[in-house]
């Protein structure tokens, strides 16, 4: 993807103005997004191509996982720019919250945060599988106003603002394809569906696995935001998982919910990035789906 090239289609896309306060345009937010996403992008990528003549540097997080320098440069990256752009805004980024035991309790209701995940899917960028992204989102308290998630390998760009829509611009071979994400209006049963969850998971009911309607297949792809996305485009039916942080929900609960999926917590409540389940669906299997995940 030709980053000038998708950067211009998605300005024009976005033509309707939206201001969450007199001094926030969020088109203009949402173009240094697109923008600041495109340069984590090709961080990732170059540090993919170095990996092939020399390991990647890490970090063990223990529980937590891995990090990489490359998860590292670009959060650096893209919180400098966040910096310099929006002083008064608050960051909550995951390798920066590890490193300074940052907890992710829920910000006041005027209070401006950016949530970032400058590497989401890091185990598979280790083994050089192409499934990870950068996910960049601007709330204010609770509520997700501007979301950006970028697959710099595949190149997939996601992205939505409060109220305007949500798009997908990917491109395939030589051809750029642009859409604007909507949810299926036909009913779909679960033999059709493609589901993709963490069913090896201890937070998993081993019972589930016993009684779950037959599907057409189901994936468990290592990236949540790149997973919610796909919902959010129709390229995955479902997606669920029991315990992630706001950086990895935020951007991807926007583009679901403005492109018109289901979105909630497992239990079915109102979804939010700092309730830490999200379950994302097709609506014509979402209720079904949220009666099945909390049988007791």
């Amino acid at each position: 993807m030709k980053k000038k090239t998708a950067k211009k289609t998605a300005t024009k896309t976005n033509t309707k103005t939206t201001k969450s306060s007199p001094s926030l345009d969020l088109e203009v937010v949402l173009n240094n997004m697109i923008e600041w996403a495109f340069e984590c992008g090709e961080i990732l990528n170059s540090h993919l191509v170095q990996s092939y003549d020399k390991p990647l540097k890490i970090l063990d997080k223990g529980k937590q996982g891995l990090a990489t320098e490359a998860d590292l440069l670009s959060e650096t990256y893209v919180m400098e720019k966040i910096r310099a752009f929006y002083p008064d805004h608050t960051i909550l980024s995951e390798e920066d919250s590890f490193r300074r035991h940052l907890k992710s309790g829920i910000p006041a209701e005027d209070e401006y945060i950016w949530l970032i995940d400058p590497l989401d899917g890091t185990n598979n960028f280790y083994n050089r599988l192409p499934f990870f992204c950068v996910s960049l989102a601007l709330n204010k308290g609770k509520e997700t106003l501007a979301g950006v998630v970028y697959n710099p390998v595949n190149c997939e760009l996601f992205y939505a603002t409060k109220g305007t829509g949500a798009w997908l611009i990917r491109l395939i071979g030589e051809s750029e394809v642009k859409i604007r994400l909507k949810a299926p209006k036909g009913k779909k049963g679960f033999k059709e569906a493609l589901l993709s969850a963490n069913l090896t998971s201890k937070r998993v009911e081993k019972d589930l696995l016993k009684t779950f309607p037959e599907v057409r297949a189901m994936r468990r792809l290592g990236s949540a935001a790149l997973e919610m996305s796909y919902v959010a485009a129709g390229m995955l039916d479902a997606y669920w998982e029991y315990k992630l942080q706001p950086w990895d929900m935020a951007a991807a609960g926007l583009i679901c919910r403005e492109a018109g999926v289901k979105i909630s917590n497992i239990q079915g409540e109102e979804f939010h990035p700092f309730g830490s389940s999200v379950l994302t669906a097709d609506p014509a299997l979402y209720t079904e789906l949220q009666g099945i995940l909390n049988k007791r």
